[in-house]
Formats: C-alpha cells, sequence, structure tokens
C-alpha cells in the first residue's frame, strides 16, 4: 500500500512539473512613461497706478530680503498728507507661479509694515490704500527682483 502511495505521489508531481514547463511565461509589464507636469511660471505684468489727490497721498517703501531661505517682501508705512484719511493699507505678493499672498494694515501709524513671503525670483508687488471716505487708490504695483 505504501508503494502505491508513493507512486501516485511521483506520478502526481511528475505531471505538476510537465504542466508547469509548457505554460507560457507571465507577461512582464512594460513600464510606462508618465510625463511630469512642471512647474508653470507666470509672466508677472504691472497696471499703472492710480491718480490719488494731492491732499490724500499716502507715502510707502517697499523692499525685500536678498537672503534665499527667507525671501520676504517689506511694505512700511511712511505717512503722507492722507494720513488722517487712511482706513486701510492692502499688500498683494503675486509668485511666478501663480501664488497669491495678502497682507493688512487697518489705520497703521508711521513705521508699521507687513512682510510677505515672495520667491527667489521675480514678484509682483500691489500696494492698495483705501480712505475713510470710501474711496480707493492703487499707489504701487511694480516687478520686485529677487538678488542675492
Amino acid at each position: 500500500m505504501n508503494l502505491k502511495i508513493l507512486a501516485l505521489i511521483c506520478g502526481v508531481a511528475v505531471f505538476l512539473l510537465v504542466a508547469g514547463c509548457t505554460q507560457a511565461p507571465p507577461a512582464v509589464e512594460t513600464p510606462t512613461a508618465t510625463q511630469t507636469a512642471m512647474p508653470t511660471t507666470m509672466v508677472l505684468t504691472t497696471e499703472p497706478t492710480d491718480a490719488i489727490p494731492s491732499d490724500q497721498g499716502i507715502l510707502v517703501t517697499v523692499s525685500r530680503e536678498t537672503l534665499t531661505f527667507n525671501p520676504l517682501i517689506k511694505v512700511e508705512f511712511r505717512g503722507g498728507s492722507g494720513i488722517v484719511l487712511l482706513s486701510t493699507l492692502d499688500v498683494k505678493v503675486t509668485r511666478p507661479d501663480g501664488t497669491i499672498e495678502t497682507g493688512s494694515m487697518a489705520e497703521p501709524n508711521i513705521g508699521d509694515y507687513v512682510e510677505l513671503t515672495g520667491s527667489t525670483a521675480k514678484d509682483r508687488v500691489e500696494v492698495t490704500v483705501r480712505m475713510k471716505n470710501g474711496n480707493s487708490y492703487k499707489i504701487y504695483d511694480e516687478i520686485i527682483e529677487f538678488r542675492n
């Protein structure tokens, strides 16, 4: 009886070996090339600033850090003849990748400032003032280049 079981096991083993040799090799997937989207860079442009009445003039200075790990853009309120009429000063930075960062100062005092993160390329900086009488004026619109 043991001989019959051994013969049966050997027969099944031979059958499995022969059956395995006649199968087609498994299909190998061919890697497909995928395109990685490259970051798009916008062409930044400026627009003319608004003519502001001389009795409502507002002064700001715009500067930027030149450290690559901290490319901050600083907009500082410097006063002007319209200081008593100023309600808010809004700042908008547009980076070349299209991202926008904004900041605002409500009734700022001379020396108050907003710092926004720029890029290590060219950034568009816009400053708009809103007066207590409801008027708003874009007083600054420039492309600021990062320089080491």
